[in-house]
C-alpha cells in the first residue's frame, strides 16, 4: 500500500516537472521575441559618407568672353600611370559635361593623344578649334565603397592660335564612409561610400559650372544674382 502511493506521488511530481518546463520554454521563447522586437526598434542608424570638395582654385584667368568662343576642343586627360585605363572614361566625364552646361558656344572631342603641347596645339587646330582644354590627373584613388577614394583635376585651357594658356584651375573631391560608433545607448552604421566615377561627374560638374559662372558678363551675373534673391 505504501509503495502504491510513493510512486503515485512520483507520478504527480513528474507532471509538475513537466509543466513547470513547458512554462518555462514558452517564457523564453516570449523573451527572445521581445528582444527580436527591442533591437529592430533600436537598429542602428545608417550615417552618410563624409565628402570633402574644393572650391576650384584659379591660377590664370581669361582676360575675355571666351564663352563666345566658337569652339573648344577636348584632348584626352592624363593620369597617373598605374591606372592609365581611367583616363579614357575620365574624359569622356568633362567632355559630356561640357557639353551639358555649355560654359563655351561649341565642344569638340580629340580622340588622339599627344605627348607635348605643340602637339595638341596641331590636333587642335586640325578640328578647327579655336581653345584647347588639356586635363591632367596627378592624383586619383579608388578604395571602392568601403575605403577612402578621391582625385585632383588640372585644367588647362589654351589659345589654338598664339598657344597662350588663358586659363588654369585646379580642383579635388574626396569621399570616405563614417566611422562605426558602437556605444551602450546607440549604435551606428556606415553607408557606402560612392563609387569613384559618382566623385569624377561631380567634380567635372563643379569644374564646368566655375567655368560658365566666371565667363558671365558683369550684366549676366547681376541678373543671375537678382534672380536668386527673388526666389529667397
Amino acid at each position: 500500500m505504501g509503495k502504491v502511493m510513493a510512486d503515485g506521488q512520483k507520478g504527480w511530481w513528474r507532471k509538475v516537472f513537466l509543466v513547470l518546463g513547458i512554462l518555462a520554454g514558452i517564457l523564453a521563447g516570449l523573451g527572445g521575441c521581445a528582444n527580436n522586437y527591442l533591437y529592430w526598434e533600436n537598429a542602428p542608424s545608417l550615417t552618410d559618407p563624409k565628402i570633402q570638395a574644393g572650391p576650384p582654385e584659379t591660377f590664370i584667368q581669361p582676360s575675355y568672353n571666351a564663352s563666345r568662343v566658337n569652339s573648344i576642343a577636348v584632348l584626352p586627360f592624363r593620369v597617373p600611370a598605374q591606372v592609365t585605363d581611367v583616363g579614357y572614361p575620365i574624359t569622356e566625364v568633362f567632355h559630356r559635361k561640357l557639353l551639358e552646361l555649355r560654359p563655351f558656344l561649341g565642344v569638340v572631342r580629340v580622340s588622339e593623344y599627344y605627348n607635348t603641347l605643340a602637339e595638341a596645339q596641331a590636333l587642335a587646330k586640325a578640328k578647327k578649334a579655336e581653345l584647347f582644354v588639356v586635363g591632367e590627373v596627378p592624383y586619383f584613388l579608388d578604395s571602392g565603397t568601403t575605403g577612402k577614394s578621391g582625385l585632383q583635376v588640372d585644367l588647362r585651357i589654351v589659345e589654338t592660335s598664339s598657344g597662350r594658356t588663358i586659363w588654369y584651375l585646379s580642383d579635388t573631391i574626396s569621399a570616405q564612409p563614417r566611422p562605426i560608433y558602437d556605444l551602450w545607448v546607440t549604435e551606428t552604421t556606415p553607408k557606402p561610400s560612392p563609387s569613384i566615377y559618382f566623385l569624377v561627374e561631380t567634380l567635372a560638374a563643379r569644374m564646368c559650372q566655375a567655368m560658365k559662372g566666371n565667363l558671365e558678363t558683369p550684366a549676366s551675373q547681376a541678373k543671375s544674382e537678382n534672380n536668386n534673391t527673388n526666389r529667397r
